[in-house]
């Protein structure tokens, strides 16, 4: 039985009333998403089928975006074929950070309609947006609009930030248009809009925090990893690896293993992002850098797992699932060889850690689930949709919920949970 009936099937027992038969349990949910609420943590994985964006509400009203990808499809299905993308959803009436834009319009609170943080874990399009000269121009003819920009374009961002750490002697982005029109972006919110733009800092859950942390002590964003540094544990930072090893012929950085890490805790609840962080140091490998292995330890024990590089087969490594250990683990998948069959194996391996663990992905293509075969069917709990993990106030528990990418307002198709955080 393939992921995509075996899903289906899931979603009829919800119709019709019955429990959906997977380690968490499926509930009977409303059509329509329930609003935030104060003390609730929403993290939002979105799914546009061109790159990763993930939204976070925090228990205040704080908010929080990591990424706003925006692929050229010409990237993927011609300088990559036989690859195939993902179907853009919920239409593509829209460019993707538009979806995007509407999206987090629709599940922010209505009295707080911005961006307080925006972080752009490393300059890979799937990331930022992709630009061509196609590309329309804001209305102030200052940028262009693609990913983040148009999400910037239309909701306020109070601080933007990026895997650039000044005086790591980290190489620069590929120097394109994408990039240009990302410095020109930022240059304008900064100059014109009062955004402050910055480097993460490393060490320390003092730069990302709530409006209001008094009432909410038990929510930080701890600054792991950025661009080749990572945090000391003595509130400084040190180097991961040679930035030469991952510096292309033309001198530009290879980015993936640049990627910023965080770890995001509220209460005894804890959540891991690293954007596209590398686990393998193979000569073969393109970026064969393993930041995972260091990164690992210094996140220790965490409930939900975003995985790294979209499940791709350099990353999500047993040293990086060994220290998390996951209850859940999220894929945001937009092209066919994510995930790799070597992570399927790893992330469902009980000998890398025990007790049940919980997958899901915004999207999987039949032919994935062909080419890897059972161990794919097993691994995975559900796929097809926005992946919402709703963390109840004080972070003792949440739920997962599986958000219709079809719809263009947040309709649930699913509800797992609830788990208990550690």
């Amino acid at each position: 039985m393939t992921c995509q009936r075996r899903h289906a099937l899931a979603l009829f027992a919800l119709i019709v009333g019955s429990a959906f038969a997977g380690p968490a349990g499926a509930t009977t949910a409303p059509a329509l998403l329930p609003a935030w609420t104060p003390g609730t943590l929403d993290i939002h994985h979105i799914q546009t089928g061109r790159g990763n964006s993930t939204f976070i509400v925090g228990p205040d009203g704080t908010t929080i975006l990591i990424d706003a990808g925006a692929l050229d499809p010409a990237d993927i299905e011609v300088a990559n074929a036989p690859l195939k993308l993902a179907p853009a959803v919920p239409n593509a009436s829209l460019r993707p950070g538009q979806w995007i834009a509407r999206y987090i319009h629709q599940t922010t609170p209505a009295d707080h309609q911005r961006i307080d943080y925006a972080i752009i874990t490393h300059f890979h399009t799937d990331h930022f947006g992709s630009v061509t000269p196609s590309s329309p121009w804001s209305a102030t003819r200052a940028y262009r609009l693609s990913g983040i920009t148009d999400v910037g374009d239309v909701l306020p961002i109070g601080v933007l930030i990026d895997r650039l750490q000044p005086g790591s002697g980290d190489p620069a982005p590929h120097d394109d248009l994408t990039i240009r029109n990302y410095y020109a972006f930022a240059d304008f919110l900064k100059a014109k809009r009062g955004t402050r733009w910055m480097p993460l800092q490393l060490g320390t859950t003092a730069q990302i925090h709530l409006a209001n942390t008094t009432a909410y002590p038990g929510f930080k964003v701890l600054g792991i990893k950025a661009g080749s540094r990572i945090m000391d544990g003595a509130g400084g930072s040190r180097a991961v690896f040679d930035p030469k090893r991952a510096t292309a012929p033309d001198g530009s950085a290879m980015e993936n293993p640049f990627s910023i890490a965080l770890r995001l805790s509220y209460g005894s609840f804890d959540y891991y992002a690293g954007g596209d962080n590398t686990g393998l140091d193979e000569p073969y490998a393109p970026d064969a850098v393993d930041t995972e292995s260091v990164i690992a330890p210094l996140v220790g024990p965490v409930d939900v797992m975003a995985l790294d590089h979209h499940g791709n087969r350099d990353a999500t490594n047993s040293h990086i699932l060994e220290n998390l250990r996951p209850r859940v683990m999220v894929e945001q998948v937009y092209t066919t060889d994510q995930p790799g069959g070597e992570v399927v194996h790893r992330i469902a391996a009980k000998g890398l850690y025990a007790g049940s663990r919980d997958i899901f992905a915004t999207h999987l293509f039949p032919q994935t689930e062909e080419a890897i075969g059972p161990a794919m069917i097993r691994a995975f709990t559900a796929s097809g949709g926005h992946v919402l993990v709703r963390v109840a106030p004080g972070g003792a528990s949440y739920r997962v919920f599986l958000l219709d990418d079809l719809a263009v307002k947040p309709t649930i198709r699913a509800v797992f949970g609830p788990y208990q955080s550690r």
